[in-house]
Parts: structure tokens; C-alpha cells; sequence
């Protein structure tokens, strides 16, 4: 009887492989609980070394093994030995065997004998891999993320991962066997590659390894630069001026935007971003007019995390800059103000979400937080909703 579980794939080595049911004996109540896991191990000369175990009980003087070998329709003594404990360690050469055991008590007296197991041995061959396509993945392209491994003994039930440097382990969603023993594919997942060098490991079922160097995963495009404009009203939260105003609402503004993205990473990117931007302030009463213009600008930190379809981002932004208060003059009907003008240091926070419709166009839209830090008490502070559109370079 031959286990559930694949041959071991492996360039042709004389080093035997088990694949057996692990067997549970009970002595007291005489029966036989079968199992599914082959347990081995490798020396380190390259033999392979099979582990026959049972369950026993207490006052065993010692369990006697016997394994016999198939030939032909005939079975023959290949094994005995004496143990006085699970488990019985046997190095076999490859073909059809069974095994049983039974105890012998304090008094040298036997018990009963498990019945014959069956089990098969393989021989296990060495994996060769010789080359590997392509030698690069580039995270930052909109593609699905394949590695196609050459070599020899690449059987049903090989295990392929990168290894890099610092014992970061990549392992592929789903391997497939393109043409048996020669050719495997690997298929990766956006979310666990990340930059760096790589080897290429191979473990088939037995145990053998093989690797293969060196494959890189890395960024296309070490610096996105992206440029967008669009329409950015502004809208009064709180403040003293505004309340004088009585306004909350101011809807001509607009604002434009230039962003080096630099540090990227598989959890998200990282740059800088500067952020120029125009609101017209007007204020219409019975008796009188209000009017200036609020030109300004702001320095971001940006925090990027893609979806995993490459053309959809979140943006998370902080930073502060400068707004000038430009041409500020009340306008009555007998005449008006000299016209004035401030400057007015800012903090700002803001999220927004970018789509690539096709690269590298793209839209976005968002809502940043504007806090103007002034003498005014409580100062103001305004949501500036916008859209726009841009390109990436």
C-alpha cells in the first residue's frame, strides 16, 4: 500500500526515500491505527534513514521488527532486529517491503504480532536547476508576477522559494508543473515580493535542495514625479474671522501639485509633495462688500499604499506651509478700506485617492484639513475638498 503522498521528486542519486503510514500498536488492546506521515531523516553522508513507530506499553522487555522485501509474488526476510523502544531506524534501498512487530514481556514470553504493514521506498533524485525566467520582476509594473524555473528532477511536489540576504523567504501562491520534470512555474502575489536579491531554493519531497542565483526584484522607476491641478474650494470649521464674515462657504479656489515619491517599500511609498493653491474670499451684505485673495502654499510628507490592481492609491499627507492674505479691503457704498495684506503660517492634513485610468493619466480627489495659525482667538480652521486630474513621469 503506498502513501497519499507524491513520489520525491529529486539528478539520479542512490539515496532511498520512505514513504510509509505511520502504524500505532496498541499491545493491550490488540489493535492496528493507521496514519498517513512517512518519517525520515538525511544523515550527513546523504543516506536516508526510515522510522518505523508504534505506540506501546510498560513491562516490555523488548520489541522485536521484522521487515520482508516483495520479489516477484514472493516476499523475503530483508530486516530483523531487536529495539527497546519506538522508533526502529532502517536504511532501505528502493522497492515494495512490509513490516510488523511484537513484543516480548519480562518473562521473554511473545505477544501477538501487529500484522503486516505495507509501505514502498523511492528513490529520491537530486533537483537540478539550470536557469530561470526572467531574471527580474519590477514591482511597479501592472503585470502578473510569473518565474518560469529549467533544470532536471523538478517533479510533482517540489517546494521553490527566494531566499535573500538577510533570511527573507519569498514563497510563490501557486506552482504548476509546465512539463514533467523539467520545467516548473511559479506564480507570485504583489503583496509579498520585495526589492532585493535573491536565490532561487528548490526542495523536492526527499528532502534533496538545490539553488540557483542571483534574482533581483526592484522598481522600474526608482522616483515617481507626478503633477496635478484641479478645483479646491474651502469651507469655515471654526475661527473668529470667520464668524465676522459669516460666510462658510467660499467656492473659487483652486491648487496644484508636484509629488517625488522616492522610498518605496512593499507596505507603502514615501516622499515629499508641494502643494500651491488660490481661493478667491468674497462676502456680499446689504450695506457692504468683503473681498480678498488667499493665495498660498503648503510642504507635505506623503504616504502612498497601492491596491494590488497597480492602478489605484491612497495618499495620506501632513505638513505646513505659508497662506498670504492678499488685497483684503471692505467695500462700502461711500467709498472702501486700503487694501491689506498678511502673512499667515499654516499646518495641514489631508487624505486623497488616485486613479490611473490609463497610465500615466490619472484623476484623483480628496479633503485636506487647514488649521491658520494667527492671533485671532480661536484661529481658523477649513476643510478644502478638491479633484483634479494629472500625470505621472
Amino acid at each position: 500500500m503506498k502513501s497519499n503522498k507524491p513520489p520525491r521528486p529529486l539528478r539520479p542519486v542512490s539515496r532511498p526515500c520512505l514513504l510509509f503510514p505511520a502504524v500505532l500498536f496498541c499491545l493491550s488492546a490488540g489493535t492496528v491505527l493507521w496514519g498517513e506521515d512517512a518519517e525520515y531523516r538525511i544523515e550527513t553522508d546523504g543516506r536516508f534513514v526510515q522510522m518505523l513507530r508504534w505506540a506501546g506499553q510498560e513491562d516490555v522487555l523488548y520489541y522485536e521488527v521484522e521487515i520482508e522485501k516483495q520479489a516477484g509474488e514472493q516476499w523475503e526476510k530483508a530486516v530483523t532486529g531487536k529495539t527497546e523502544s519506538s522508533p526502529f531506524e532502517v536504511s532501505l534501498t528502493p522497492g515494495i517491503y512490509r513490516w510488523r512487530v511484537s513484543a516480548w514481556d519480562v518473562l521473554t514470553r511473545p505477544h501477538e504480532a501487529s500484522g503486516w504493514i505495507p509501505f514502498e521506498v523511492f528513490m529520491a533524485k537530486q533537483p537540478v536547476l539550470a536557469r530561470f525566467s526572467p531574471e527580474i520582476f519590477y514591482v511597479d509594473e501592472d503585470t502578473v508576477w510569473i518565474l518560469d524555473l529549467f533544470g532536471e528532477n523538478l517533479a510533482g511536489g517540489i517546494e521553490v522559494s527566494l531566499v535573500g540576504s538577510q533570511g527573507r523567504i519569498i514563497r510563490p501562491g501557486v506552482i504548476t508543473a509546465e512539463r514533467p520534470e523539467e520545467e516548473v512555474r511559479l506564480v507570485f502575489g504583489y503583496e509579498h515580493l520585495e526589492a532585493g536579491e535573491y536565490t532561487v531554493h528548490a526542495v523536492n519531497p526527499g528532502g534533496l535542495t538545490a539553488d540557483l542565483g542571483t534574482f533581483r526584484i526592484a522598481y522600474k522607476k526608482p522616483v515617481d514625479i507626478n503633477v496635478s491641478a484641479g478645483y479646491k474650494p474651502m469651507i469655515s470649521l471654526y475661527g473668529r474671522i470667520n464668524e465676522l464674515l459669516e460666510t462658510k462657504f467660499f467656492p473659487a479656489g483652486a491648487y496644484a501639485r508636484l509629488s517625488l515619491v522616492f522610498f518605496k517599500r512593499r507596505w507603502g511609498y514615501m516622499g515629499l509633495e508641494i502643494e500651491p493653491s488660490w481661493t478667491h474670499l468674497a462676502v456680499r451684505r446689504n450695506d457692504y462688500e468683503v473681498l480678498a485673495q488667499m493665495p498660498g502654499g503648503v510642504f507635505y510628507g506623503v504616504y502612498q499604499k497601492w491596491f494590488s490592481n497597480r492602478v489605484m492609491v491612497f495618499n495620506f499627507r501632513a505638513g505646513g506651509g505659508m497662506y498670504s492674505v492678499l488685497d483684503y479691503r471692505f467695500i462700502f457704498s461711500t467709498g472702501e478700506t486700503e487694501p491689506m495684506a498678511v502673512l499667515i503660517p499654516v499646518v495641514a492634513a489631508g487624505a486623497s485617492f488616485q486613479w490611473f485610468v490609463k497610465k500615466p493619466f490619472f484623476v484623483e480627489a480628496g479633503l485636506d484639513f487647514t488649521h491658520l495659525i494667527t492671533i485671532d482667538n480661536p484661529s481658523p480652521g477649513y476643510l478644502r475638498p478638491f479633484a483634479g486630474a494629472g500625470w505621472q513621469f
